[in-house]
């Protein structure tokens, strides 16, 4: 990151000194917040929430999360044998899409996971709630066995689930050579010690890059949808992507 931010840095005429990359928990930083400007970056990473309950009940380790997306297809196949509806759901699924490629979408990944989930809709394993957060509250509820959403839910998620949750990495295709990502141990800041111009600059530039990340993602929302209306095949909702993305 810091090599990428002095390029950045050098593209909006800002000095180097004047940026400052380090980690630190924002709670002991507040303090600071008065003589230095922060902008907070996004710690976030899709984990895998699972309910220990529904495992013991369906005679499976309670402390052992599948690793890999071909470790999950067994797995849901014994809690739909012991009466399961919802093995599994995700919120924000091109999210947790572009997080399992390393956070660059990977076209062959796109389409191995994405046929993977439409077969395993068509197959009771897996069950489509919504775009964005829907089906966090669906998974709070005791609904569904398991759940792909942010890290950053996990203390709320803890609060409202009636059920033992476990937290896990989110799995992986161990021969894609994209692995789960761990989260920093603490809250990274890009801190600027005075304003200027190129600061400035440099922050809206970043804001910009952020809106047209939500943009592409939402546009990948919509055809994911469309595969799991079945009105698509995963090929064809990349290509469709690809297209709309390039017309932005």
């Amino acid at each position: 990151m810091s090599a990428q931010l002095a390029r950045h840095v050098a593209d909006y005429n800002a000095r180097q000194a004047e940026f400052r990359v380090r980690l630190e928990p924002l709670a002991a930083s507040e303090h600071r917040l008065l003589v230095r400007l922060a902008l907070p970056l996004n710690t976030a990473r899709p984990v895998l929430y699972y309910n220990r309950d529904a495992f013991r009940r369906a005679k499976l380790n309670p402390l052992v999360a599948p690793k890999t997306w071909y470790d999950m297809a067994p797995l849901l196949g014994r809690l739909a044998d012991a009466g399961v509806a919802c093995g599994y759901t995700t919120a924000w699924p091109a999210w947790v899409l572009l997080e399992n490629s390393g956070g660059e979408l990977s076209r062959q990944l796109m389409v191995r996971w994405t046929s993977m989930l439409a077969s395993w809709e068509k197959a009771g394993y897996f069950t489509y709630i919504g775009s964005t957060n829907e089906a966090e509250q669906r998974f709070a509820a005791g609904d569904c066995a398991l759940l792909t959403a942010s890290s950053d839910i996990a203390a709320e998620l803890g609060r409202q689930a009636n059920f033992d949750l476990g937290v896990a990495p989110l799995p992986y295709y161990d021969d894609a050579g994209a692995v789960s990502r761990a989260l920093p141990a603490s809250a990274p800041a890009v801190w600027v010690e005075r304003p200027s111009v190129g600061v400035t600059n440099f922050f809206a530039f970043l804001a910009t890059r952020a809106a047209e990340a939500r943009r592409r993602r939402e546009i990948m929302e919509s055809e994911l949808e469309a595969v799991w209306r079945g009105d698509k095949s995963a090929l064809d909702a990349l290509e469709a992507y690809a297209r709309r993305a390039a017309a932005q």
